[in-house]
């Protein structure tokens, strides 16, 4: 005969597994959204990537193997002959990758002036640049794109601290002087 408390225990053993399966989602789900960027994050565009043209050259074609005289035995001996590359089709040269697109000239280093507002970057004197990629504004955990780093507020780029993070710009503090990036 069943035992009616075996089918009862088995029971609630599933309707407890499917709670804590619908609370472990449930907290991935809130964990994610927490983590999600603010909606009114701004990180600027990308630039377009720039196409570069290589020039192929082929190599010379090869002349043909001679024509080996009888094997030993009778036979005639052949060789595989080297298979003639395609002629050109006409087609204009590319130029090489050098002449096809000049880098820009690299940013002077300037004096810096305390308030001045920078947009997109600053050179620094030394040769040293801060870059700013991107903002991610958030009341409490705002958060910048700096040469290539996430930061926050009170981290180091190239020996500035990081005062402030507002929604349009980061405040960079050294020796009591004050600059401002601002996206482009």
């Amino acid at each position: 005969m069943p035992d009616a408390g075996l089918a009862r225990r088995r029971r609630l053993a599933r309707i407890l597994t499917a709670v804590a399966g619908f609370a472990v989602a449930a907290g991935a789900a809130v964990w994610l959204l927490r983590r999600a960027p603010a909606e009114n994050a701004r990180v600027p565009a990308r630039e377009a990537p720039v196409a570069v043209a290589v020039a192929v050259t082929a190599p010379p074609l090869a002349a043909p193997a001679p024509e080996p005289s009888a094997a030993p035995g009778g036979a005639a001996a052949r060789s595989p002959r080297p298979t003639p590359l395609p002629a050109a089709t006409g087609e204009p040269d590319v130029p090489s990758a050098a002449s096809a697109a000049p880098e820009p000239p690299a940013p002077r280093a300037q004096a810096l002036a305390d308030g001045k507002t920078y947009p997109g970057s600053v050179a620094l004197p030394g040769g040293a640049k801060i870059e700013l990629g991107g903002i991610v504004w958030s009341e409490t955990e705002p958060r910048a794109l700096l040469n290539d780093r996430i930061v926050g507020v009170d981290a180091w780029v190239e020996g500035f601290t990081v005062a402030k993070i507002e929604p349009e710009r980061v405040a960079l503090e050294k020796d009591g002087l004050t600059i401002f990036l601002s996206l482009k």
